[in-house]
């Protein structure tokens, strides 16, 4: 017992300079690289979450459907936008809907157009390229972050 408390207690302890410094410098450059392929998907005349889409939908993970709710998980956003999302999406030609079995019409699932495919390979190539650049920066900033942590973990065990 003394020693799941211990642990909370470690885990709730201020954040030390260099830990605040490693995290404040991981969230800049991740959102440099957000930044960064926003602009890039309305240079291209997208919207930025539309790309996102075509990602996730062409990143899912094997053996998972490319269903709304699913899809909203994997963004973070509620079933709604994510439905109004679909709808602009499907407006453009980016993506269809494909329905279910005949037994169940209700299951939709989205794919990928060919235009949407286009658009997604371009905007794919910007986002490799970019963090080509910027990935080390930001494993690097984890890094320390994370190294920070297990430092101190290991001296208050040590003087336990």
């Amino acid at each position: 017992m003394q020693k799941t408390a211990r642990t909370q207690t470690q885990q709730t302890k201020l954040l030390t300079s260099p830990e605040y410094l490693a995290l404040a410098e991981f969230r800049y450059q991740l959102r440099r690289y957000l930044r960064y392929m926003e602009e890039q998907a309305r240079a291209a005349g997208q919207h930025p979450q539309q790309y996102q889409l075509l990602l996730a939908i062409k990143g899912l993970p094997s053996g998972s459907v490319s269903s709304v709710s699913i899809l909203a998980e994997r963004m973070q956003l509620n079933h709604n936008s994510m439905v109004e999302l679909a709808d602009r999406c499907e407006k453009r030609g980016l993506i269809r809907r494909v329905r279910g079995s005949d037994t169940d019409r209700r299951q939709v699932t989205l794919s990928i157009t060919p235009e949407g495919e286009k658009v997604l390979r371009q905007q794919a190539s910007a986002s490799r390229q970019e963090l080509s650049n910027i990935g080390p920066i930001l494993v690097a900033a984890l890094q320390r972050l994370t190294r920070q942590r297990q430092m101190l973990e290991r001296k208050g065990r040590a003087s336990a």
